[in-house]
């Protein structure tokens, strides 16, 4: 099966939540790229799996959290601006500008 670039942005205001959606992220093989910003590479199975559990996490009206998969076409066009190393999964290659 197919994996794709997944990116994970949240925005939530609870402490425990958050700190519980970052456990699971984990658990699906994500990592942090950025404060409220995951990246991981993922079947579809498994991104049905992430979805089905995600959803719990929201603790105020005002929580989000914003699934994004990059297909495979669009990997290319991805440009990371830092004056840091930004790591995507490895089966990605970007450029550093």
């Amino acid at each position: 099966m197919i994996n794709m670039l997944i990116l994970v942005v949240y925005d939530i205001s609870e402490n425990k939540s958050r700190n519980t959606l970052i456990k699971l992220l984990r658990h699906f093989g994500f990592y942090r790229i950025q404060k409220s910003v995951f990246a991981g590479d993922l079947s579809l199975n498994e991104r049905i799996d992430l979805i089905e559990d995600i959803e719990v996490h929201l603790s105020s009206k005002r929580d989000s959290i914003i699934i994004f998969p990059i297909c495979e076409a669009c990997k290319d066009s991805i440009e990371i601006f830092s004056d840091y190393e930004i790591t995507l999964p490895h089966q990605l290659e970007f450029k550093l500008i």
